[in-house]
């Protein structure tokens, strides 16, 4: 069966990128007429697995990334939402951070969750008409929602365009979506080790593929993402008329995204060449007392790919991924609270996006120790390699 490009409907899909560690057996396509990068085969959903915590393709059934979003989200319904009452969907709502903080705000939200994951879907039945399935499964009546809020969902679909317009479809006039993906422009970071095509992920959109396949499904642009956020594509948008006629060729996406691909490949293998450097350092420090902060997809890989042994910690912290899992390679996971019992030499900061975060709590935990950040013990890695 042919496989079409979602943004422009053409046979024009190329091979750029096999993902590490895919359970689902993924590769990573370009699109040489419009510059959408897409993962195939297209497999909407699979069988609930155990929590998979890894820096491979096969990070999976561990949701948490939500809860980062929800204050961008509240502000764009403080500015955009009507002031009186208003209804919203919120596609999937996961455990209801952003529903639990719209209410407290704005009581006054009529909120309507779709949720396919059982395990979580009833954090939100007090507050919200919930509906445990996939958005593709339901209908909803035209015209009901005067806002659609989707957090880091349109990536998993199958077939984005299409609940796209079923948005478009279910807002009143002028009505408001507010979506938010990740951004494909991290994998040019010079500090990646992680797999960042992970199996779930079946799209990887940038600004510009993201907002051109919103124009047209007839949304009109009114917050296009911020430049300066690397991680996430956060748009504002508003219900109009669908672009209809000729679908024009985009060479200079396809170019960025051809690039961007080799240069992180290039990257990531350099990187983790480095890692085995980077254990032998933390080995030497060990006499110290390391406490390391951060036990996700960076951890991992310098486990899996450096050689590291996690019995050389004093503890390890993840305030997140204790909910899933007890341990990450045999060592246990504690909470922040572990710091100023144990009182490390040195804590490791395994993180990028909150790295200067969890440095300041760190050090108010523990303030005799040592702040080592991981993208510094990366740096020196790749000089010792």
């Amino acid at each position: 069966m042919q496989d079409f490009c979602e943004l422009c409907g053409r046979d024009t899909l190329t091979l750029a990128y096999a993902p590490e560690r895919s359970v689902r057996g993924i590769s990573v396509h370009v699109c040489s007429y419009c510059g959408l990068v897409q993962s195939l085969p297209r497999i909407d959903h699979m069988p609930r697995g155990p929590a998979t915590v890894s820096g491979g393709a096969d990070w999976g059934n561990v949701r948490y990334g939500k809860g980062f979003r929800t204050q961008i989200a509240l502000d764009a319904v403080a500015q955009y939402a009507p002031k009186g009452q208003f209804t919203l969907l919120d596609v999937g709502s996961n455990r209801g951070r952003f529903i639990d903080a719209l209410k407290a705000e704005r009581p006054d939200a009529v909120v309507t969750a779709v949720e396919p994951d059982e395990r979580v879907a009833d954090c939100v039945a007090d507050k919200a008409e919930l509906h445990n399935c996939r958005i593709e499964e339901i209908h909803f009546d035209s015209g009901r929602f005067d806002v659609v809020h989707s957090c880091h969902t349109v990536e998993h679909l199958a077939h984005p365009a299409r609940v796209l317009r079923g948005h478009h479809r279910v807002l009143k006039e002028g009505g408001i979506l507010i979506i938010d993906a990740p951004n494909i422009e991290l994998i040019g970071s010079d500090d990646i080790v992680e797999e960042w095509f992970i199996d779930k992920h079946l799209y990887h959109f940038s600004a510009r593929t993201l907002t051109r396949m919103l124009e047209q499904v007839g949304f009109t642009i009114l917050q296009a993402p911020d430049p300066k956020d690397r991680e996430n594509l956060f748009v504002v948008a508003k219900k109009g008329i669908a672009a209809g006629g000729h679908r024009p060729a985009d060479p200079k996406e396809v170019d960025h995204a051809v690039e961007l691909l080799s240069t992180y490949a290039a990257t990531r293998a350099h990187n983790i060449n480095a890692l085995g450097a980077a254990a032998k350092e933390l080995a030497g420090l060990a006499s110290k007392g390391i406490a390391m902060w951060g036990a996700g997809r960076i951890f991992d890989t310098l486990v899996v790919h450096g050689g590291f042994d996690p019995m050389l910690l004093k503890v390890l912290i993840d305030t997140h991924l204790r909910s899933y899992v007890a341990d990450r390679h045999g060592f246990p996971l504690s909470g922040p609270e572990a710091l100023s019992e144990s009182q490390p030499g040195l804590v490791v900061v395994m993180s990028r996006g909150f790295a200067g975060e969890i440095a300041a709590e760190a050090k108010k935990r523990a303030p005799a120790a040592e702040i080592l950040l991981f993208t510094d013990l990366l740096g020196r890695a790749r000089l010792a390699a």
